[in-house]
């Protein structure tokens, strides 16, 4: 505000003391200038406050899903019979008389392939305003596929407590006001009520049109296609070498000729030429030979739908995985219901349980376990035994292959024999006749809410059950003939008591309880062996870790991610001294004082001891994995704290953040909000500093000096909140860079000088770039 200087003649004039002439009142606007700055502070204070109450989902709209085209991988090899088929299909959905289409052929002739390159082209000639698709499968479900339909559309259906009705109703109302709609229902197996799913009648809405793929003619003529129904047949002799050649990359002239041979008996059949190719790729002319004599002379399975051959060629490409480990792992695939996305992570702890990474001396940790899963994976994949699944770290099974593991490998007579009921409307155990041969067996049922006394199960590695959290009592005797079980698996239930006969499972290597409310278990202490436990999203009585884990010396993995308000008992993580893996994501964050005064938690009218930091120190030698960990004040981690072999982990000191965003694909990442404190440069936390790939440092008090040697994997650092600082130093000595530094954020440090490397000599080392020019700077 400025202010106009007051002439001198008035201020000497005689009436100026007489108010002929206003004076400012310096008093009263200071006093107006300080309320108004409160009212400004409360005003602010008001408008944060009701800012909390906003998040993305009320005051925007989701991104609008990409296209269909950007779901399917690239163009399709092209064949002169599958194109005409897609021609003919499109120029049929273009005629107002048409609503439903048919396409049916044998499992694996390339169905999903063809009606994935017609909602391509159709969504380039722009034929509609909206194309869905959902895999419907042998056992379908309502829910999943108008889940599948309200995720391509952006369209909430409400939660979990909904019916299947209501979300009907919500997704009929939309598609009716979307315009001109192509729904395609891949792999239909029987007739499909569309008013149950929300589809909208092809005769009643005009715009609506709907696509079918099936196994079976008759089901064409279910859903009212069958003058609109197209067949698709095997590969000409020409086009099935075509591919093949193309996927074996047959160069040589001698190989070429047995090739050509072993191209026809696929008989044309897409799938079996794929895979046959893949696993033949690469060669030598003595195993050509050899897989041409085991086609002629195999006798495969014949399954309803499934060409008779395609077995006989799926067993060629099993029989060339190299090891009996890596089919073991394969077969574990099929055991999930089909088109379902299987956690490549989840496979690799039924591997360690069922000792499939132990051979030749591989496997000797969690971590070299993992690599071998994961390069069994990339070796499946590459036979086109596994397709990559929907989310990240997941890969699917087509349903051919999954039907060839069951009926032809995981059968009566072979080594490994698997029970697989998927369907939900099993009510009793005793519905299933026999389990004495049975390696293995998956159950999933809503409606079975006891288990029986115990089965005849002699054989049996591998049990794994899955409800829809439905309380289940489990007899005393249940698992008392399963001297060989070796892999238990029992999700989303409720288990008021565990039976006695639970500790008789010596052979139990791994036990997965995932998103169960558990009772009474303390006798989980008597399975001695168990290496690998999963408690992952689950609940507890009292909120309490059962002690009994404490007597499980064997352990090498605990997964407690996502047991909100776990309270971890005092000992039990001291006592796991060969702890490799320790997994707390959105666990707990309680830990007992590390002072001498003994610090309680009340509980049930009783005084207990709960965990501190300090009792990891017992496993500290052979941690590889630590995630999740969140300490509420760096005071609580001690000092002499060291993981020398701690290489993924996620550690939390002081308050939360809000950048998860920036260092959730990262695998190292440690935050430290110091609260004004200081740490020496021997304290353990400085050396997890020097091992990051995301680091973050706040409010570090009045220190005006940070010294950091130099990290090599560094790709984020973020410095903040430290009015103090003056100097950032990365080295005193030797050379300092940060090649994978990607991001550089420094935020309020007002005294900043310089973000340097310095010699002993504390001037700055000459010329030297600290960063490469991909560093974008906050």
């Amino acid at each position: 505000m400025l202010i106009s200087p007051v002439d001198s003649s008035v201020l000497s004039s005689p009436g100026f003391l007489h108010r002929q002439v206003r004076c400012l009142d310096l008093k009263s606007r200071f006093q107006l200038s300080k309320k108004a700055y409160k009212m400004k502070l409360n005003h602010v204070d008001m408008l944060q406050t009701k800012g909390e109450k906003f998040t993305a989902d009320n005051v925007s709209y989701p991104a609008p899903p990409p296209p269909i085209s950007a779901c399917f991988p690239g163009d399709a090899v092209p064949f002169g019979s599958r194109d005409s088929i897609r021609d003919k299909i499109l120029e049929a959905l273009k005629k107002d008389n048409v609503k439903v289409l048919g396409l049916y052929g044998m499992g694996g002739v390339g169905k999903t392939t063809i009606i994935k390159e017609v909602a391509k082209r159709g969504e380039a000639m722009n034929l509609f305003d909206e194309i869905l698709m959902a895999v419907v499968s042998q056992d379908p479900s309502i829910r999943k596929i108008q889940d599948q339909f309200a995720s391509k559309l952006g369209l909430s259906l409400g939660d979990n407590t909904q019916s299947d009705t209501v979300r009907a109703g919500r997704l009929h109302e939309r598609l009716e006001k979307t315009g001109k709609v192509l729904v395609i229902l891949d792999d239909l197996w029987k007739d499909l009520d569309l008013q149950a799913v929300g589809i909208p009648s092809p005769d009643k809405h005009k715009c609506c049109k709907i696509v079918i793929t099936t196994r079976r003619k008759d089901v064409c003529d279910q859903m009212d296609c069958k003058n609109n129904s197209f067949s698709v047949p095997i590969l000409s002799e020409e086009e099935g070498w075509n591919l093949f050649e193309k996927m074996a990359g047959v160069t040589s002239a001698e190989v070429r000729h047995v090739a050509i041979k072993v191209a026809k008996e696929c008989g044309g059949l897409p799938l079996a030429i794929v895979v046959v190719a893949r696993a033949l790729k690469g060669k030598n002319l003595t195993r050509w030979e050899d897989a041409l004599c085991q086609l002629h002379a195999s006798t495969p399975t014949n399954v309803e739908g499934v060409h008779m051959n395609v077995y006989s060629r799926l067993r060629l490409s099993y029989d060339y995985l190299d090891g009996e480990e890596i089919k073991h792992f394969f077969l574990l695939f099929s055991l999930f219901p089909e088109d379902s996305n299987v956690s490549i992570e989840r496979q690799m702890r039924y591997g360690m349980g069922l000792g499939l990474f132990h051979q030749g001396g591989l496997g000797g940790t969690i971590k070299e376990a993992r690599k071998r899963a994961h390069s069994f994976v990339d070796i499946l994949k590459s036979a086109c035994l596994l397709l990559d699944g929907d989310e990240e770290g997941t890969v699917r099974v087509h349903d051919v292959v999954r039907d060839f593991c069951i009926s032809s490998v995981a059968s009566k007579g072979q080594p490994h024999v698997f029970l697989v009921k998927s369907d939900w409307e099993l009510t009793e155990w005793h519905e299933i006749d026999c389990f004495a041969d049975y390696t293995a067996i998956l159950i999933a049922s809503s409606n079975i809410k006891q288990f029986p006394c115990g089965i005849d199960s002699p054989k049996l590695s591998f049990l794994f059950f899955t409800g829809e959290e439905q309380e289940v009592n489990i007899a005393d005797s249940f698992f008392e003939t399963m001297k060989e079980l070796k892999v238990l698996d029992i999700s989303s239930v409720h288990i008021p008591l565990f039976p006695p006969s639970l500790g008789l499972l010596g052979k139990l290597r791994t036990l997965l309880l995932d998103d169960c409310s558990l009772g009474e278990m303390e006798m989980i202490g008597d399975l001695k062996g168990l290496e690998v436990l999963s408690l992952n999203g689950s609940k507890f009585k009292d909120d309490k870790l059962p002690t009994g884990i404490s007597l499980l010396t064997r352990l090498r993995l605990l997964d407690l991610s996502y047991c909100s308000g776990l309270l971890i008992p005092y000992g039990i993580l001291s006592n796991l001294s060969r702890l490799e893996e320790l997994y707390l994501d959105d666990g707990i964050d309680k830990w007992e004082t590390e002072s001498e005064e003994e610090f309680y938690v009340e509980n049930s009218g009783r005084k207990e001891r709960y965990a501190r930091v300090s009792e990891l120190k017992s496993s500290s030698h052979s941690l590889t994995t630590l995630m999740g960990i969140h300490v509420k004040d760096a005071s609580l981690f001690p000092k002499d704290l060291f993981f020398p072999e701690l290489t993924t982990f996620r550690i939390q000191i002081g308050d939360d953040s809000d950048d998860d965003e920036n260092y959730s694909h990262l695998k190292a990442v440690l935050m430290v909000d110091f609260k004004g404190s200081s740490i020496a440069k021997d304290h353990g936390i400085c050396s997890l500093m020097k091992r990051c790939d995301y680091l973050q440092l706040s409010q570090m008090g009045n220190m005006k000096r940070i010294l950091y040697d130099s990290n090599r994997d560094l790709k984020v650092l973020v410095v903040e909140k430290s009015y103090d600082i003056e100097e950032i130093i990365i080295s005193e000595e030797g050379e300092a860079e940060f090649p994978q530094l990607k991001c550089l954020e420094l935020h309020c440090l007002p005294k900043l000088a310089r973000f340097c490397n310095v010699g002993k000599s504390r001037e700055p080392m000459q010329s030297q770039s600290l960063f490469t020019d991909k560093v974008c700077t906050k």
